[in-house]
């Protein structure tokens, strides 16, 4: 199974390679139009891997939120809502796992 973690790692070195030299060498204006392209594309692949109990869509979406949030206002809004929401769902956890320590004791 190394070999495997070894490809993965290689695939996705040649992948993070072939976008950076892309976008550097695109004008602002096709910077914008690859950002929307790649965002849109991640939000779909999430979309779609929800439906597939492997993969975790929601990851790929907040991916695409992230790349579309540098260009669009209502994507930045999303994101940062989903950012606070996952903050109060942290708070929340967190207090009630230590109450229920507390209960424990």
């Amino acid at each position: 199974m190394a070999w495997l973690r070894r490809v993965g790692r290689a695939a996705l070195a040649a992948v993070r390679w072939v976008l950076g030299h892309t976008r550097e060498r695109l004008s602002p204006r096709g910077r914008v139009a690859f950002d929307g392209v790649v965002g849109l594309a991640l939000i779909a692949i999430g979309v779609i891997s929800g439906f597939v109990p492997i993969l975790q869509g929601w990851v790929f979406v907040l991916a695409g939120l992230a790349v579309l949030s540098k260009h669009s206002r209502l994507a930045r809004r999303l994101f940062e809502w989903v950012r606070r929401m996952g903050r109060v769902a942290k708070k929340r956890f967190r207090s009630t796992s230590a109450t229920d320590r507390d209960d424990d004791e």
